[in-house]
């Protein structure tokens, strides 16, 4: 543990002196609303303050942050918003939560597909959505298209396919395919199931360690997250026993969420809002924010946590993040209709 604070001191000095070298206003303070827990947040948010001398003032937002920010109008003291998923990310610019930035930084080191329409929101980092087969399995590497494929009928374990992280992902298949070939591609993910799709990735990888499955669907942090861990040594084991297959569509990338950040549309402190997000994907800054949950730095450059680095090197999909997010009813649509909970 006392090494783990000290590789953190260290990233913070460095992060520190990549925003004190630019100058900034000292002895004011802004309002971050997260709906990712404040011990999360308080080891990067503490770098920005030691570089910039602006206070933060972290406000965990359990429930819903459409809710708090609708029910306190403009009289919300929010500056900057972070939320977890495509979903609850783009809902904050759709229903008029946010406000456009303009930031040539920005701009130049996170991708567009990772940005939003209009400059109203930006990725912090991604979690991308792979195959987990076990350790000593022959397969390198697949498409997310041959899921479907014969030879792994009765294998295939996944939890619900209208959780979030799987709604993302048939939307962002649909944007690729289109209706139809989305709606046969679900069918063979049915055809292909070891039992009715339950659980949490967690209990994907358990099953795949466990012999229950051959090849499943999940995030890279869960199995991440088990490898630490974090969860006890029951887990661990098991996670040691499953491996993150390099997942992609046909002529594309690897299917990622994300946690992302967002300056309110009220904020009374947009210019520095909008400075802290250029903290934020600064190299040192995404090396800590990122590790706290074991995600991939949306920052390329960013080193990666060591746990992480083991899972390889993925990138990510072209599609831009607010197509996946207009196709998600969509893509609800089409996974009720094709029955998997039948």
């Amino acid at each position: 543990m006392a090494v783990r604070h000290k590789a953190i001191a260290v990233l913070i000095a460095a992060a520190s002196a990549c925003l004190a070298a630019t100058g900034t206003s000292r002895a004011e303070e802004i309002t971050l609303y997260s709906t990712r827990e404040a011990a999360l947040v308080e080891p990067v948010v503490a770098a920005f303050t030691e570089a910039s001398g602006v206070k933060v003032k972290i406000v965990f937002v359990e429930d819903s942050l459409v809710k708090r920010l609708a029910s306190e109008g403009v009289a919300s003291p929010a500056d900057v918003l972070m939320t977890i998923g495509l979903d609850k990310t783009t809902q904050l610019s759709t229903r008029g939560l946010t406000q456009a930035f303009t930031s040539s930084r920005l701009d130049q080191v996170v991708p567009p597909n990772l940005r939003g329409n209009g400059a109203q929101w930006l990725a912090l980092s991604v979690r991308p959505r792979v195959a987990f087969v076990r350790k000593d399995s022959a397969l390198a590497s697949i498409d997310y298209e041959d899921l479907v494929a014969p030879n792994w009928r009765g294998e295939l374990c996944m939890r619900s396919p209208l959780h979030q992280n799987n709604v993302a992902l048939v939307a962002a298949y649909l944007v690729h395919h289109g209706e139809a070939a989305t709606e046969a591609w679900l069918a063979g993910l049915k055809a292909n199931l070891a039992h009715k799709p339950d659980g949490k990735d967690n209990d994907v990888i358990r099953e795949i360690a466990q012999g229950t499955c051959k090849i499943g669907i999940g995030n890279i942090v869960a199995l991440a997250q088990l490898r630490d861990g974090r969860e006890g040594a029951d887990w661990r084991a098991w996670a040691m026993e499953v491996r993150a297959v390099p997942s992609t569509f046909r002529g594309g990338g690897t299917h990622v969420n994300l946690t992302g950040a967002a300056i309110a549309k009220q904020a009374p402190h947009p210019a520095l809002a909008r400075q802290f997000l250029e903290f934020l994907v600064t190299p040192a800054a995404q090396r800590i924010f990122a590790a706290a949950e074991l995600e991939y730095p949306v920052l390329a450059a960013a080193e990666r946590a060591s746990i992480v680095a083991e899972m390889g090197t993925l990138i990510a999909d072209a599609i831009s993040i607010d197509q996946i997010a207009a196709h998600q009813q969509a893509a609800i649509s089409l996974i009720k209709k094709v029955g998997f909970d039948e």
